[in-house]
């Protein structure tokens, strides 16, 4: 676990462009919140902020002004030139007079098949593409965000049934084992057990936890931008709070 967590440390720095060596401080222990996600905004967010999303609408302009320009390229190019030379005197002291000359040049596009016609399928097989890309991206992120908050809400109702219940559940029947042990009552092997099957309730408790902010997480990604989380509260969450602070503090009196 300690070759793992510096590991991840380093790959943690690297994403950060910091030195490998340097320590991870962590913010804390994680906090549960009994969140209630609209899926009908967050599509709508994610349509309006997505990043890729303008990317595929700035490949659509630059596609469309392509075209324009492999249109102009039909057009002979015309260039006008103005010179004026001013003429000092001859060998003979002759003064010369200054002249005034003028050219007009036409590039006259005559091989547009091989060249301006290719120029302009080739650009306006680009459109096309750019615009089924786009469309294949405004397809698919609603989906993606409709997966993430299932995914979210059910860790979120996994982390409920272990807190509110298996886990208090598992945290009296160690205590009352532990106590039955002290006094002879009950084997070693039967005290162990539940004290390991509270510390896995509990480790996979942390992990539903763990895997509502990591969908979070990349539910921002989606979006393009921070979600302002309210916690709606309830009367089951106040009590979870107030049984594991029981929990805490009667551990606390064990140690």
């Amino acid at each position: 676990m300690s070759r793992k967590r510096r590991s991840l440390e380093y790959r943690i720095n690297e994403l950060l462009n910091r030195e490998s060596f340097a320590p991870i401080q962590l913010s804390g222990d994680m906090s549960f919140t009994n969140m209630r996600l609209d899926i009908d905004e967050l599509k709508t967010m994610t349509l309006k902020q997505n990043p890729w999303v303008h990317v595929r609408e700035a490949e659509i302009e630059q596609a469309q002004l392509e075209i324009e320009l492999a249109r102009k390229d039909y057009c002979p190019d015309m260039d006008f030139k103005v010179v004026y030379g001013q003429r000092d005197k001859d060998m003979t002291g002759r003064d010369l007079t200054d002249f005034v000359s003028t050219s007009v040049i036409m590039n006259i596009p005559l091989w547009m098949k091989t060249r301006q016609n290719k120029k302009l399928a080739a650009n306006k097989a680009r459109y096309q593409a750019a615009i089924k890309s786009y469309g294949n991206i405004i397809k698919s992120l609603p989906y993606q965000v409709d997966a993430l908050v299932n995914e979210i809400h059910n860790s979120q109702e996994n982390y409920r049934l272990f807190s509110d219940a298996l886990l208090i559940q598992a945290e009296q029947w160690a205590m009352s084992t532990l106590a039955a042990y002290e006094v002879g009552e009950v084997e070693f092997d039967t005290m162990i057990n539940s004290q390991v099957r509270m510390l896995r309730f509990e480790l996979q408790a942390r992990d539903y936890l763990f895997s509502i902010y990591q969908k979070l997480a990349e539910l921002e990604e989606i979006i393009g931008g921070p979600l302002v989380i309210q916690d709606v509260g309830s009367a089951s969450s106040a009590m979870r709070n107030k049984q594991t602070g029981h929990i805490l503090e009667n551990r606390a009196l064990k140690e």
